[in-house]
This record gives C-alpha cells, sequence and structure tokens, in this order.
C-alpha cells in the first residue's frame, strides 16, 4: 500500500538522489525503487528553480506514485556544533538549549532554522548537537518540492540521515567513522554509541590525498577536542544500505531515528497544523450543507412558488460575486510573493557564502587557533575576500616553525582561497598568545 511507503530526497550539491522506501521506521525498511538526476551548471537560474526542474525529471522519469516526502540537506549548507550543556532541571533543558544556539550559532535567530538533539537527556551534564542552516535557503529547497505537488514529512541534514544508517546496519557500540564522498564534498561522520559528531569538507570523493589528510586530520581533533573515542572502523558511506552505492542518505531518512533533526520552518509547521483540522472542517460543511438542503426544501414545500426559487438562486449568485471580489486582493497577494520568492531565490547563493568561507576558514585553522573577527574586502565595489582577526595559543605552536606562515600556506593552497592570501599585522607575542590579522583573497568564482 501506498500508505506504507515513503519518497526520500538527498539533495547534495551535485544534484539529486531519490528513493521509494517501503516500510519507513520499521524493523526492516526497503528500497523499492531509486534514481539520480544531477544539477545542469550550465544554467544561470536560482538554485531554487534549478533544484524544482531537476526534480521534476527525476519524478517524471520515476513515476514514483508518493508524495510523502522526507529530505536531507547537503552538509556543506549547514552550521552545527556539538556542546555540553550545564547542570540544569528537566525543566530548564528547552531554555538552556535556545541559549546554547544563540552563543555558538553565528547568526541570529531570527535568520535561521535550527534544531537541537540530546544524545543523553539523563546525564547530569548532557551533550546536545546544534544545527542550524540560512531561513530563506530552506524556503527555497520548501517551494521547489512542494512545486512539484510533494508533502514535506521532514527535512534534516545528510550527516544525521547517514548517522541513522549506520546505526541501522551497524554494530554502534564501537566508534565507527562513517565517510560518505560525492562530486563536490565529503561528509565525516563519528558515530560513537548515542553520541553523534559530523563535518563536511570541500574535498571531492576522487582527491584521495586530501581526503586521507582530512581524515586523519577530523580524528585527531574528535579524539583531542571532542573526547571521543577513536574509531576503530572506517566505514565507506556508498555500501552502506547494501542496495546501491550512494542511496545510504536515502535509506537514512527512512530508518527509526537515532539523531533527530527537523528543519521545518515555523511556517510550513503551522500548515501542517492546519491541514489536520481539514477533516473537521470538512464534516462541518457537510452539516452545514445538509442543513441548508433541507431549508431549501422546506422553502420550497411552502412558497411552491417558481419565483421564489428563482430569487434564491439569483441572491446566491450576488454571494459568490461579492466572494469572488473578495479573493481578488489574495490573489494579488500571491502574486506578490511568488515575484518576492524569485527575489529570495537570486540572493540565496549570495547569503549562503559566507556561511561556507567561515566553515572553510575554521576548518583550515590548526589547533590552538582560533578565530576572533573578520571584515570583506572591497575591490571596485566588489567582495574580493575578507580580514581575518586570528589568537594563537602560543603553548601550541611547534617551536622552530613560524606558526602564522604555516596557516597562511595552508589558506594559499586551499581551492577557495588564491595565492595572494598575506599576513597584514603580526604584532609581538604576549605572554601565552598572540593575536595576528591576515588578508584572504578569494579565489577567481568563490565570491
Amino acid at each position: 500500500m501506498k500508505a506504507d511507503r515513503i519518497l526520500t530526497l538527498d539533495i547534495g550539491a551535485d544534484g539529486i538522489r531519490m528513493a521509494v522506501v517501503a516500510d519507513p521506521g520499521s524493523s526492516c525498511p526497503r528500497i523499492l525503487d531509486f534514481g539520480f538526476a544531477a544539477f545542469d551548471s550550465s544554467l544561470s537560474l536560482p538554485k531554487e528553480a534549478i533544484t524544482a526542474m531537476t526534480l521534476k525529471q527525476l519524478l517524471d522519469a520515476k513515476k514514483p506514485g508518493v508524495r510523502r516526502t522526507a529530505i536531507s540537506i547537503e552538509g556543506q549548507a549547514v552550521f552545527s556544533r556539538l556542546v555540553k550543556l550545564p547542570m540544569v532541571g528537566k525543566d530548564q533543558m528547552k531554555k538552556t538549549i535556545r541559549h546554547e544556539a544563540v552563543q555558538n550559532i553565528p547568526f541570529p535567530l531570527e535568520e535561521v532554522v535550527w534544531d537541537a538533539h540530546v544524545f543523553d537527556p539523563e546525564s547530569p551534564e548532557p551533550e546536545v548537537l546544534l544545527v542550524a542552516v540560512k531561513a530563506d535557503w530552506v524556503d527555497g529547497l520548501v517551494h521547489a518540492v512542494r512545486a512539484n505537488g510533494l508533502t514535506i514529512q521532514q527535512i534534516t541534514v545528510a550527516p544525521a540521515a547517514l548517522a541513522n544508517a549506520a546505526h541501522f546496519f551497524c554494530n554502534t557500540s564501537e566508534s565507527l567513522l562513517v565517510v560518505d564522498s560525492g562530486a563536490v564534498s565529503t561528509n565525516l561522520v563519528f558515530v560513537d554509541g548515542r553520541r553523534v559528531f559530523f563535518r563536511s569538507v570541500p574535498i571531492p570523493g576522487n582527491d584521495a590525498d586530501r581526503r586521507q589528510q582530512e581524515i586523519e586530520r577530523s580524528i585527531s581533533f574528535y579524539v583531542g577536542q571532542q573526547g571521543g573515542r577513536t574509531p576503530q572502523q572506517i566505514i565507506d558511506g556508498a555500501a552502506l544500505n547494501g542496495v546501491e552505492p550512494g542511496f545510504a542518505v536515502c535509506m537514512g531518512l527512512a530508518c527509526t531515528p537515532a539523531v533527530f533533526i527537523d528543519l521545518i520552518p515555523s511556517a510550513l509547521t503551522r500548515e501542517r497544523d492546519l491541514q489536520k483540522r481539514q477533516p473537521l472542517w470538512f464534516v462541518a460543511a457537510i452539516l452545514f450543507m445538509a442543513i441548508l438542503g433541507v431549508w431549501i426544501v422546506s422553502l420550497n414545500v411552502q412558497t411552491g412558488s417558481s419565483s421564489r426559487r428563482l430569487a434564491e438562486v439569483k441572491k446566491q449568485v450576488a454571494e459568490l460575486g461579492t466572494m469572488e471580489r473578495q479573493l481578488i486582493p489574495v490573489e494579488n497577494r500571491i502574486d506578490a510573493l511568488n515575484q518576492q520568492a524569485m527575489l529570495y531565490g537570486q540572493r540565496l547563493n549570495e547569503r549562503s557564502m559566507w556561511l561556507n568561507v567561515l566553515t572553510e576558514l575554521q576548518s583550515i585553522l590548526p589547533e590552538g587557533m582560533f578565530l576572533i573577527e573578520s571584515e570583506p574586502i572591497i575591490v571596485m565595489e566588489q567582495v574580493a575576500g575578507m580580514r581575518v582577526s586570528v589568537v594563537s595559543y602560543l603553548d601550541k605552536e611547534t617551536a622552530g616553525e613560524d606558526a602564522v606562515k604555516r596557516l597562511r600556506d595552508a589558506l594559499r593552497k586551499s581551492e577557495r582561497f588564491s595565492n595572494q592570501t598575506k599576513v597584514f599585522s603580526r604584532p609581538s607575542k604576549k605572554e601565552f598568545a598572540r593575536e595576528f590579522v591576515l588578508d584572504v583573497d578569494f579565489a577567481e568564482g568563490q565570491q
């Protein structure tokens, strides 16, 4: 039965992977059909429009016959952080989590859609995974999916779906590292019992050397900074579901979630609540129509006059005309909102650019260095780069090595930044740390 199926969509940087899964949330979910459609990079259209067009092509080709949909967002588009909560009562936990979100998410909360997953609520100091994505990015994605007639049940992130797939297919009592590589980026998902920690890095799957270096660096960071265990297994995400390489995220969307992250916008949540009440409205409408029918029949019996019946019909037609005139402002408002949605789509890539830049910069900073301030560098009314202030703890720097030049050279090697990156200011060392400023120049095509 179609009611026992769900359509899962893994919307990545290179395209859309789709799977129809039977018996979602059960002990034996099964992929019935799957497909992939790549984004057409030659189109000069907003990401929202390209996503809608690509999804339509995939739906036309596969004809899944299922509207209920779970979606994953690529890890590169989101901000995530694993934090430990202070000792508070259960009644204060929700408020405390919001406080941590305000402190850790680098955007105002009203500009993002965010969610949190508490790994061990019974612990005196539980850990919580914070995940956030720009609100206009999610709104564009929702518009693209709903334009194809689909009903959205959940929006999560690809690394969380991979973690859920790992919990389903693997023995998670031991520490695991799931490596899921795509055409543009790689997800590194640590699954350590109940805990989950993930990083998304802009390294394609065909760059084996850089990917291996990032795996080793991430393991060191996870063990040293997050207090995790060294992974006993490193698992290729392409082999998780055992059906088709590359569809582990789609399967994870249908598994019972061990890590539950839901990035449904508040407007869509309110709409779903209204849809749940529609059956009650439908029953009320039927009762109203039945009462109205009895009244009309009674009127006809009493009057027996065709002129009276004609007058009633004219009256109803006039009421319908009034309602139609009242709908005109609503239709105009819908047209205005559609135009605004197109404008938001055009600004989508511009607003997500800084999140990608900061994520890349954070991934390059070695242990002991912290970004404290940044500002854009404008050349001829164009963003050419960014000026960043960095603090480095002296006890973390390698003796005999210039840590500042080492960071500068690492930035120059990044595909996002150019060889023009340079040290702007280097004050003298203080007792335990020093602060320096870098001019980070963007590589061509990364603005």
